[in-house]
This record gives structure tokens, sequence and C-alpha cells, in this order.
């Protein structure tokens, strides 16, 4: 009667992947909160499809992460006053304690070497499923940039 030996057995496997599972969403909360600490700040629109790439490359840490909606409900050419004071004319815009800027999609090693967070171990994704995007560039233009009209 082998059965009985075996139900322990998976649920104890179960108990070690659902922990394992636990550690690393905690390490990505930490990253976002690292990234919040350090003075960075996401800017993004609801309607912008690299700003949506951003948020699922940054997965479980974007719950942590500073974010400032720049999306004016029912007008997608108008702007948020945060974001007009803030000088964010294209999305995603990264702004850092330091004054500096990037546009477009930012890496997650990007991010961590730009503010000095350190990345959970494995750090291939940032949970559900997203992979690591191309680094940021400085504000310039580029194909992964939507610019706003003034």
């Amino acid at each position: 009667m082998p059965r009985p030996r075996l139900l322990p057995v998976l649920l104890g496997l179960i108990f070690v992947f659902a922990a394992a599972s636990r550690a690393t969403a905690g390490g990505w909360e930490e990253f976002g909160r690292c990234l919040t600490r350090e003075g960075a700040t996401f800017y993004g629109a609801s309607w912008c499809p690299h700003c949506r790439a951003q948020r699922q490359t940054l997965g479980d840490a974007m719950d942590h992460v500073r974010y400032v909606e720049c999306a004016v409900a029912g007008d997608r050419g108008a702007t948020t006053p945060a974001c007009k004071a803030a000088g964010v004319n294209s999305y995603p815009t990264w702004v850092f304690a330091d004054g500096s800027r990037a546009s477009g999609e930012a890496s997650l090693s990007w991010l961590a070497a730009k503010t000095g967070c350190t990345l959970p171990a494995g750090a291939q994704h940032a949970g559900k499923g997203a992979v690591t995007a191309p680094a940021a560039r400085p504000h310039s233009g580029g194909a992964k940039i939507i610019e706003v009209p003034d």
C-alpha cells in the first residue's frame, strides 16, 4: 500500500513550492520598494502599450513603484497637471532623484544599476511571466516612446 506514503510527499512538495513562490514575490516587492526609496518615479498612461509592457516587466514590483498616471479619462490627447508640472511629454518616462530622466521601456537591470537597488535572485522575469525589456534610452526619440501633444 504505497498510497498513504505518497500523500505526505505530495503535500510536502506543494508546501515547498508555495513557500518558494512567496519568497520570490517578496523579493520583487522589495525591489519595487527600493526603486521608490531611491526616488525613481514611473510616469505613464493607461492607454500606452509601452507603459503596459513596462508594468508587466516590473511584475510584482509594480505594486510598490511610485507611479504617476498621466492619462485624463476620455481624452487621449490630454495630460494630468502632475505630468505637465514634471515636464513629462512622452511615455513611459522614468524620473530619478538626481533629476535625470529616461524615456522608453527600462530593463530591470538598468533600473537596478541606475538606483543601486538589488534585483532578486534569478531575475530573469518579474513575476507574471514577464521578461526583461530593452534598456531605457536617455530622453530622446525612439520607437518605444509615445509623444504627447502639448
